[in-house]
């Protein structure tokens, strides 16, 4: 009985979270957190993610994007059709037919520097039903940001995943420029951080007690020198 009690849960959570669209961006599909270099200083610059309605329904996508460390004097919006939107959420969705992509006329984001050198770091949240994704993306302009910004992190991976009194986080951050005041940071959908925990050295791995968290998704992160390099998704139940 036990068994068929756990297989229906399994079944539950799985048709709850099944994968409806899919986030791309130069031909490959985005695992966490990307660097885009921004290469006008006092313009728009503009960044396509692709988009990519993976299910056999019609689905309807909000986004909503969270600023989490943003250079003075800088602009960052995301566009939805002829509808820009420099507040949080968008009120229109992009709408997909089942199989159908996105492009730079249906969706792009535009990030202006204003002419200040360093790094801008927003975290995208799609939504469409209860299916969720999201994408960091670290806006970098001038010599000063590229310095600071990681190369990338080898892996993070979080177990189990879905996890319920406690997970387990593994990273390998050997190929990262800058390693110092290094943490593992889970944050729930509104970018408020639930749990944090420091690390030490290039590899390893650290526990977190998350019982006090509700049910739904969150997400951790590796954050270097106050930036966030790394996001993934953890669902909590």
């Amino acid at each position: 009985m036990k068994k068929i009690v756990t297989l229906i849960l399994f079944l539950a959570v799985t048709a709850v979270y099944a994968q409806s669209f899919q986030i791309s961006y130069d031909g490959a599909q985005v695992a966490g957190t990307i660097d885009f270099i921004a290469e006008a200083a006092d313009d728009d610059n503009e960044l396509v993610l692709t988009i990519t309605n993976t299910s056999t329904e019609v689905e309807n996508i909000y986004l909503t994007k969270y600023v989490l460390a943003e250079v003075p004097g800088s602009s960052n919006l995301f566009c939805i059709g002829d509808a820009c939107y420099e507040s949080s959420t968008s009120t229109t969705p992009l709408v997909l037919q089942p199989g159908e992509s996105s492009d730079g006329r249906s969706f792009h984001m535009l990030y202006n520097p204003g002419g200040t050198e360093g790094i801008t770091t927003v975290k995208y949240v799609f939504t469409s039903g209860d299916y969720q994704d999201s994408v960091t993306v670290n806006y970098i302009y001038g010599t000063v940001g590229v310095e600071e910004a990681a190369v990338s992190v080898n892996s993070l991976t979080a177990y189990p995943n879905p996890a319920t009194s406690s997970v387990t986080i593994a990273y390998d951050l050997s190929n990262m420029r800058n390693s110092a005041d290094t943490r593992v940071v889970i944050t729930n959908l509104v970018g408020s951080k639930v749990a944090v925990r420091p690390i030490a050295g290039n590899s390893g791995k650290v526990s977190m007690d998350i019982s006090n968290l509700d049910s739904g998704i969150y997400f951790y992160s590796i954050e270097s020198a106050g930036k966030v390099v790394s996001t993934k998704k953890l669902i909590v139940r």
